[in-house]
């Protein structure tokens, strides 16, 4: 990274990567944890916030008693590799320009213009992002304006992560680091100009959204998290939802149905955008025979 970078403390990988989607449970009849079961074989699916507060704990208590039910748990990728700082710097290379290919050579001016404008307000020299590609602004803006409103790291991933190895619980990933942020890095790639602006919208509303996530998440709306992020996102960005839901979905779901096949059962945390809809987890296991009911402990909630 340039002196500038250096200069001005930026987000960790970890917050870039798990603040990315800001996905969080949709859950159904009150819960945020379903079970999925064929034959007599089942496992238990958790959506995750990935970014949370202090005041945003203690979770809901699905998650721990599908924790505690569990031998092993599988996330969307190694979280303690992750955290890593080598892994920051072997991966910071797929959110920098190319040389040539900085913010000020591939933004139109009045994209330019309002990017300067919210770096102003925010007291970020444009310096310091320039040298970003346009995904990597996205990442840097969306994780630093989630740290100013008091979201950190620690969301449901990272908290049953470390729980699980205290516990020496079995870890597993849906998919590694690396090809994580190749996904990530694919935002905006075609049409830059909307990706920026609408990052910008997108972050002037950021503190009602939040709190209307996560108030859709305690009380099990998934109605209102459908059109508070699921549909927004199929809208406004048809392509990055392709690669980063549908095709990584996609590349789970043989990993999840491996799962029925141990002797163990397994606790899979991964955003919940990535469970709902027509392409999510949970549908896709429905179709090909699964019985996917929401969990609350050791009574299974009956769906509205």
């Amino acid at each position: 990274m340039t002196d500038n970078n250096k200069r001005y403390k930026l987000p960790s990988l970890t917050s870039l990567l798990l603040s990315s989607l800001l996905c969080g449970p949709a859950a159904m009849a009150d819960s945020s944890v379903w079970k999925a079961e064929k034959d007599g074989k089942y496992i238990y699916l958790g959506g995750t916030v990935h970014v949370l507060s202090k005041d945003d704990y203690p979770l809901p208590e699905e998650y721990e008693q599908a924790y505690q039910k569990s031998e092993a748990v599988f996330f969307e990728v190694g979280i303690k590799k992750m955290k890593d700082p080598e892994t920051a710097e072997a991966l910071m290379p797929l959110l920098m320009a190319e040389e040539g290919e900085t913010l000020d050579k591939v933004l139109k001016p009045e994209t330019m213009e309002a990017l300067e404008a919210f770096t102003k307000e925010r007291g970020l020299p444009m310096a310091v992002i320039n040298g970003f590609n346009p995904s990597g602004v996205y990442l840097v803006l969306m994780s630093m304006e989630l740290m100013a409103m008091g979201m950190t790291d620690s969301g449901v991933d990272e908290f049953y992560d470390t729980k699980a190895r205290e516990d020496k619980k079995t870890l597993g990933q849906m998919e590694t680091i690396e090809e994580q942020m190749a996904f990530f890095s694919t935002i905006g790639e075609g049409n830059p100009d909307q990706l920026i602006m609408y990052t910008l919208r997108d972050l002037a509303d950021m503190p009602k959204m939040m709190k209307d996530m996560k108030d859709a998440w305690r009380s099990g709306d998934r109605a209102k998290y459908r059109e508070l992020l699921l549909e927004p996102f199929v809208k406004d960005y048809p392509k990055a939802y392709e690669a980063l839901l549908v095709e990584r979905n996609n590349n789970w779901m043989p990993k999840i149905e491996a799962l029925f096949e141990t002797p163990e059962i397994e606790l899979v945390l991964v955003g919940a955008l990535h469970m709902i809809g027509k392409d999510g987890l949970l549908q896709q296991l429905e179709k090909k025979g699964y019985t996917v009911e929401p969990f609350d402990g050791e009574d299974l909630v009956t769906p509205e």
